[in-house]
């Protein structure tokens, strides 16, 4: 083939995907977005072109499609790609920043300063970006997503000047960009956006203070509502909140060994057989850290509505495997989520962009201050049941430990027979849970399954679990039935698989 008809092939192709790169902002379900993404990255490597070549001028929505297709293509691959895009001269700050986003947030890569240091103006390309958001947002509040995660990653007095520069407007417009930058973890940022909302006269930044005086921080709710009264003071129109939807509803699951926990909350709007959907991952560490929101999902993609207490085993969309969730209280959830930010804070880790959007939906309703406080079961003086059948319970199906010390110790298993399991196990005890920190971690994760366990019914099982949770801290790990019995199951299961891959390496 000649190579201006090779040239000119290419440039057909780039243009097919960057056609289908747009297709994909018109997907009707998260499902299909990511099927069409996968579709795209079947191609290979001459996706990445196409991805680099539209960083410049790609939105907040063409960057989350970007993303999600580079989520399937070879990592190192569009690693490296990304990163010498960041660097190369010609590269607008737009879109070495839309590069950032595409390596921190769908790739998992740290970045390093001399990529930050890469930006010019990084004050400059916020406000510019800004223009577009606020040209955008009315017909599309998601693109604020994109925008206000970038501002996290950004210095504060670069997130300062966009707070300034949003007062200044004084107009609807800067409500919504306002009211998530008041849900930034770095305090200073918070304040100023609160400040902001309390010099902006509507009845929309009245509103949103409402909604935000629940989840900022305790040392920043007295400013929230002194800038609502400052409102109220000015004659600015405040209506009081409403009492929660009676069809919300909260789905719980349980904990799982990371401390990560599903919290769903839906709204049912029974005349449509729709609901809107608010799904937030949980981590008793990091926060809340992930969320997506829907307000479209068919009833008939969620579980039916039962009984608070009850609980449902349904098998998960893409066949991997089942989930259990509690059907719980709506204001239970709310809880739950108020617990997770404050880890955010005491992190710094941000608050998942799609939740600070759609925080709405939870705190535009009244009774956040009474929301259901943890209960956990009573324990009888004597209660001889071994702590050890908790794994037992389907709950607890995906508790671990692993790591490489666990591998390590199932690898001498397999090459020496006389191996003695049990002197492995209580020495991976004291190795594992020797820093003080971990057995705290785990004591709290316990707490949390006694709280589930309780509110499923189960009042043995959330006994076990808290008498675990007590134990783990008192004395040595090598004396914790629990511990031990996790330790010899992860053992166990880990020194099966490499005994079967020894057996037939070529999974046959």
């Amino acid at each position: 083939m000649p190579a201006s008809q090779k040239i000119i092939t290419k440039l057909r192709e780039r243009r097919q995907i960057e056609a289908d790169l747009r297709k994909m902002l018109t997907a009707g379900s998260e499902l299909e977005f990511r099927r069409q993404a996968q579709r795209i990255a079947s191609l290979g490597s001459q996706v990445i072109p196409a991805i680099v070549g539209n960083l410049d001028r790609a939105d907040a929505r063409m960057l989350a499609a970007m993303g999600t297709v580079a989520t399937f293509l070879d990592h190192d691959e569009v690693t490296l790609a990304l990163r010498q895009a960041i660097l190369h001269p010609k590269r607008t700050d737009q879109g070495r920043i839309g590069a950032m986003t595409i390596l921190e947030r769908f790739l998992g890569e740290p970045l390093e300063e001399d990529l930050v240091a890469s930006l010019a103006d990084p004050e400059g390309v916020a406000l510019s970006s800004l223009d577009e958001v606020l040209s955008r947002v009315e017909r599309n509040p998601s693109v604020l997503i994109g925008y206000i995660e970038g501002l996290d990653r950004e210095e504060p007095d670069v997130v300062l000047a966009v707070s300034r520069a949003l007062r200044k407007t004084g107009d609807r417009q800067a409500v919504e960009p306002l009211r998530m930058m008041a849900q930034d973890v770095r305090e200073e940022i918070a304040a100023e956006a609160l400040k902001a909302l309390g010099g902006i006269h509507l009845p929309e930044a009245a509103r949103a203070l409402q909604t935000l005086i629940p989840i900022v921080a305790p040392m920043l709710r007295p400013l929230a509502e002194r800038s609502l009264r400052k409102l109220q003071f000015i004659g600015v129109k405040i209506e009081p909140l409403a009492p929660p939807d009676p069809d919300w509803r909260a789905l719980v699951s349980p904990v799982d060994a990371q401390g990560q926990q599903s919290v769903w909350l839906i709204q049912e709007i029974r005349q449509t057989a729709h609901a809107q959907f608010l799904n937030i991952l949980l981590s008793d560490r990091a926060g809340a850290v992930e969320a997506m929101g829907r307000t479209q999902v068919p009833m008939l993609m969620l579980p039916p509505r039962r009984s608070v207490g009850q609980v449902h085993d349904f098998s998960l969309p893409d066949g991997s495997g089942s989930m259990l969730m509690l059907e719980a209280s709506f204001d239970l959830g709310r809880r739950m989520v108020l617990e997770a930010l404050a880890h955010n804070r005491e992190t710094q880790i941000p608050i998942a962009g799609p939740l600070r959007l759609l925080s709405p939906w939870l705190w535009e309703v009244s009774g956040a201050d009474s929301l259901p406080p943890r209960i956990l079961p009573e324990l009888p003086e004597e209660d001889g049941a071994p702590m050890e059948q908790l794994l037992e319970h389907p709950a607890f199906l995906t508790w671990a430990v692993g790591g490489a010390a666990i591998l390590r110790a199932a690898d001498e298993a397999l090459r020496y027979p006389g191996w003695e399991m049990e002197v492995w196990v209580r020495r991976l005890a004291g190795e594992l849970f020797a820093d003080p920190m971990v057995t705290r971690v785990f004591g709290r994760r316990l707490l949390a399954m006694s709280e589930w366990l309780l509110l499923a019914g189960e009042e043995v099982w959330a006994r076990l679990a808290l008498r675990a949770a007590e134990a783990i801290e008192a004395g040595p790990p090598q004396e914790q039935p629990f511990v031990l019995a996790l330790i010899r199951r992860d053992l166990e299961l880990v020194s099966h698989d490499l005994e079967q891959r020894a057996r037939d390496p070529l999974g046959t």
